[in-house]
């Protein structure tokens, strides 16, 4: 088993607790704000918290009325969460690479 399946078996777990609570969305921009800006102000927090809702609202549509009608998974429906997520991860990916840069410069 990767370290991947061992990651998803103590993940999925935890992840339908919260989104069956209703934190979902906002224990991840915790997680988010807290790694990426961990000294911003409360007004910044607020901002971010805006679009980070924002931002998972408009994936939940794309999600809903990007997919093909009916129950079951289509073709479609595979080929247009794999170019999304491609998408996605190409930008994380960049993301990863330019917050490695800064912090490997000498100061």
């Amino acid at each position: 088993m990767s370290s991947l399946e061992r990651m998803a078996k103590v993940t999925r777990p935890t992840i339908r607790k919260l989104a069956r609570q209703g934190k979902l969305v906002d224990e991840t921009f915790k997680v988010f704000q807290r790694s990426v800006y961990p000294g911003a102000s409360e007004s910044q927090i607020a901002a971010m918290r805006t679009c980070f809702f924002a931002g998972a609202s408009e994936i939940a549509a794309l999600m809903m009325y990007g997919l093909d009608e009916g129950s079951e998974p289509t073709e479609g429906d595979l080929e247009f969460f794999d170019h999304w997520h491609s998408e996605v991860d190409r930008f994380h990916k960049r993301t990863l690479e330019t917050l490695m840069a800064s912090t490997d410069k000498p100061n």
